[in-house]
């Protein structure tokens, strides 16, 4: 595939820290992260963000993102996110076309390497990507057939990500409940993530049978009379037991861990 209509030689992590967890699991686990909330300039990408979860974010304090220059509050992967933010938001079309045309690749190395692939769009951002639609062109429908050795042949028309790649595995975290409450595309598993402003949404949800991430000062066996599983030895939530189950998570990054938001539960 050529590198030419590429913009960003590298749209998704593959080998950090967490993703590298997926391996021993079997899973290629391929990340896409965006500056969160509206700290790319160009509209918000968290809508249901909370003041902890924004204060606490990921996406800015944890990993090489957290480790900013005194001078200048950034950093080189803060830039990067904040600009694929601003391809995202400005430009769409040409946006998906590229993360298609990455996550062909990465579907190809999960092949060779003898592994499941598994996409999650959402490393710190939360947009609803069944109801991103984009065109694909007759040509890009037959250079993804040709990339793949003809083993699949793709449609051109409008498509969500999702469903030009039926036969990836899509995986994210959401605070948006109503994504709950429409049929979900089959490749898609969603886990809730309850933060310190939407607890009661948390508890109708895994009382609807969906499961529901929780971060704890210390996982618990239990959480408001649902059992907690640990989630914090991989992040392939679609392997997770399902039926309304709380994934339980540990605070990660420095602010995180001295949280008083309640975002943590202590």
């Amino acid at each position: 595939m050529s590198r030419k209509n590429m913009r960003f030689s590298k749209f998704f992590s593959i080998d950090d820290a967490k993703a590298e967890k997926a391996q021993k699991y079997g899973w290629l686990n391929a990340i896409n992260y965006m500056a969160p909330h509206t700290a790319a300039g160009v509209g918000n990408l968290c809508p249901h963000a909370s003041a902890g979860c924004i204060a606490l974010c990921l996406g800015e304090h944890s990993g090489q993102a957290a480790m900013v220059s005194k001078a200048t509050g950034t950093n080189a992967v803060r830039e990067s996110r904040k600009a694929k933010a601003r391809y995202f938001m400005q430009e769409r079309q040409t946006f998906m076309v590229e993360a298609a045309r990455h996550i062909l690749k990465a579907y190809a190395r999960a092949c060779r390497e003898r592994m499941g692939l598994a996409v999650r769009m959402n490393g710190a951002t939360d947009v609803s990507w069944e109801g991103v639609y984009f065109e694909v062109s007759a040509e890009l429908a037959r250079e993804l057939t040709d990339y793949l050795g003809r083993v699949w042949t793709f449609e051109a028309g409008r498509h969500t990500i999702l469903s030009l790649f039926p036969f990836i595995q899509f995986v994210d975290y959401t605070k948006n409940a109503k994504r709950f409450d429409k049929a979900l595309p089959s490749n898609l598993h969603l886990t809730f993530s309850r933060a310190e402003n939407n607890e009661a949404k948390a508890l109708d949800l895994l009382a609807r049978g969906h499961n529901v991430a929780v971060v704890f000062e210390t996982i618990p066996a239990k959480w408001n009379g649902y059992t907690v599983v640990s989630g914090d030895d991989h992040d392939l939530r679609h392997l997770d037991p399902k039926g309304g189950f709380v994934i339980g998570l540990t605070p990660k990054g420095s602010k995180a861990k001295r949280d008083t938001s309640g975002f943590v539960v202590r």
